[in-house]
């Protein structure tokens, strides 16, 4: 399936849109975010779940959204929609692996420059170096962690932004619309940097607000972003991908036979 480019401009509209729809129906899209956020507060295991069954969680808020926007009211229990249907959950956890492997570049890259400028900052104080020229070269080594860091990061959420959706709802082979994904985010790279510029600029802010209650604040927080993300894919893949939205809704009821005299 071939995608379109959008103006950078629908980056915004896919955020208003996806809170909008979401404002519809709010109570299950709060309640599948919480789930998620308990998740995540399991120490090690939680992060580690997530990772891997993230991608089936996300796509059955995709699929709640579908239903909500189709005339359908979205339902808490969509959210495990991806372990229901046959053969869906295979292909959706596949989609984590671009987390998995970014992950683990992240950790060698942390170990590599962070460790490395460690060790160098020990031998070279151990050489009489001054503090001044420690700190340099563990802040280029900091800094050029973070650019790589930052690189991969978007590099494996390029590669599942579209993927879910339409893994999700179309039963798209899960490596085909990966690459595709990632060559539609590139294509629409001005919408998705919009979007996710604005996207981090909240979380950043309500981390610091909400960060000074713990747990509670971190569960607030995953209330409102895990539904807003999920459901701002959804939109930018009804928007980039041109997707019609059909009711599918069941006939009326035929009106009851007149009653003869």
């Amino acid at each position: 399936m071939s995608f379109q480019r959008v103006p950078a401009g629908r980056g915004l509209q896919w955020l208003t849109d996806a809170i909008q729809l979401i404002l519809q129906n709010p109570v299950p899209f709060a309640l599948m975010g919480l789930v998620v956020g308990v998740i995540a507060v399991v120490p090690v295991l939680g992060s580690l779940a997530l990772m891997v069954l993230g991608p089936a969680l996300y796509g059955g808020i995709v699929y709640a959204a579908r239903e909500q926007q189709a005339g359908r009211s979205a339902d808490f229990q969509q959210l495990f929609q991806a372990f229901k249907e046959d053969g869906k959950l295979p292909k959706m956890l596949l989609l984590c692996l671009p987390g998995v492997v970014g992950g683990m570049l992240i950790l060698v890259l942390g170990v590599v420059f962070v460790g490395g400028a460690l060790l160098g900052g020990g031998l070279s104080a151990s050489a009489g170096a001054s503090s001044t020229a420690l700190g340099a070269s563990f802040g280029v080594g900091l800094a050029v962690f973070a650019l790589l860091a930052l690189a991969l990061g978007l590099a494996s959420y390029a590669l599942t932004f579209f993927a879910t959706p339409r893994v999700m709802l179309e039963s798209a082979d899960p490596f085909a619309a990966m690459k595709d994904s990632l060559q539609a985010c590139l294509a629409n790279i001005g919408a998705l940097l919009v979007y996710a510029g604005i996207l981090l600029g909240v979380v950043v802010v309500l981390s610091l607000l909400l960060g000074l209650i713990p747990i509670l604040g971190h569960l607030v927080l995953m209330v409102a972003l895990v539904p807003v993300a999920s459901v701002a894919a959804f939109v930018a893949w009804r928007d980039v991908y041109r997707q019609p939205i059909t009711q599918e809704l069941p006939p009326a009821n035929p009106p009851p036979a007149p009653i003869e005299p």
